[in-house]
């Protein structure tokens, strides 16, 4: 009970905070030990923090990080001047989002959380960076965040498992179990929730017959391994094709450029960077809207995740990648508030024989528009 009126009155304290002037938050008390917080009101600090940083309150900002920070080879000095430099560009806004908390004791935290940084009147994106398995420790009286540990950058391929399913299968749940705890595990993997019929199916997305997958549940991992079925033996494969695949190096390096999007769609422009002198026939670059907006549910009553909402491909293979490729979707009906836009090069030849390798790709997240 006490826990739960400390809660209470800290969350009254940081709506007072934020009914404030946004530039005149200082949240240093907070941070200095003088009130006790837990993991989850540390991270909406920190994106109070970021939501109304500009030169005057960047001192704040010093208060969220650990002097031993370290995050993919940056130090707690290099990620603050990587912050502070955003600051010399006019209107320039800051965005916490995607923030999840996960305790491993009482004093120690991994928080998965992504910072956007963007002009105020264009909303062309500055930078997008995603800090997954971010460590964090309460010492003192407060909470640092202490970046990933990993001293050397070694960034992995993102796994990408393709799942044909539809919202009233009755051996699809334990499938989609599995994914979703997968995905959980895994920062760097991801699947695409396709439905093959009903409310939810998109139409003229070809994507199901061109692996077969007329039957449910059926997943398609990285556009090599096919797994059919939900049995004990399945999701047993499951875990070690994941398990193997996000160990594989990055391929193709992707970055997404002019990103604008409003509530009748979204488009970027679409960088690759592949090595020098690879081979392109058969390429394609893929696009799909997932959402959880979803009201459906599966057949035990749970809640749908990663649902495909639109798909968008083109060929690439009679192109110079370093040009970039120009992408746009809208989907069929509404564009939900909240969705993940995932890009990615797929070799894909005219029939499927689980050689339609996928490299890679990227996953940029929209947030109530």
């Amino acid at each position: 009970m006490k826990l739960k009126i400390a809660m209470i009155s800290l969350l009254a304290l940081l709506l007072l905070i934020g009914a404030c002037d946004r530039y005149d938050h200082d949240f240093t008390k907070l941070l200095t030990g003088d009130v006790d917080i837990d993991l989850e009101t540390f991270m909406s600090i920190v994106d109070q923090s970021f939501a109304g940083l500009n030169e005057e309150s960047f001192a704040q900002v010093q208060y969220l990080y650990a002097e031993d920070y370290i995050h993919n080879g940056v130090s707690k000095g290099e990620r603050l001047a990587w912050i502070e430099s955003f600051l010399d560009e006019p209107g320039v806004s800051f965005t916490v989002s995607e923030s999840e908390t996960h305790y491993v004791d009482e004093s120690h935290g991994i928080v998965n959380w992504r910072l956007t940084i963007s002009t105020m009147d264009t909303k062309a994106i500055l930078a997008d960076s995603l800090f997954v398995g971010e460590k964090a420790r309460f010492e003192e009286g407060i909470w640092l965040l202490e970046g990933n540990k990993v001293c050397i950058q070694d960034p992995k391929q993102l796994v990408i498992a393709e799942y044909f399913t539809f919202d009233s299968c009755p051996n699809c749940p334990p499938a989609e179990a599995k994914l979703h705890e997968l995905q959980d595990l895994h920062p760097n993997f991801i699947y695409l929730e396709h439905h093959i019929t009903n409310a939810l199916q998109v139409q003229g997305n070809d994507t199901p017959a061109y692996y077969s997958a007329y039957s449910a549940p059926t997943a398609v991992f990285q556009g090599s391994a096919k797994v059919v079925g939900s049995a004990d033996a399945d999701l047993q494969n499951y875990e070690s094709i994941v398990g193997d695949l996000v160990n594989e190096d990055i391929s193709i390096g992707y970055t997404l450029e002019n990103v604008t999007y409003d509530e009748e769609g979204i488009s970027a422009k679409v960088m690759m960077d592949a090595p020098t002198g690879m081979d392109i026939s058969d390429m394609y670059l893929n696009y799909v809207i997932i959402t959880d907006e979803v009201s459906q549910t599966n057949v035990n009553g749970d809640p749908l995740h990663n649902v495909v909402r639109a798909v968008g491909r083109q060929a690439i293979s009679e192109q110079d990648l370093e040009d970039g490729a120009q992408i746009s979707l809208v989907t069929a009906g509404f564009m939900p508030s909240s969705y993940k836009l995932v890009v990615y090069a797929q070799y894909r030849p005219q029939t499927f024989t689980n050689e339609s390798r996928i490299f890679g790709g990227t996953v940029y997240q929209v947030s109530a528009m």
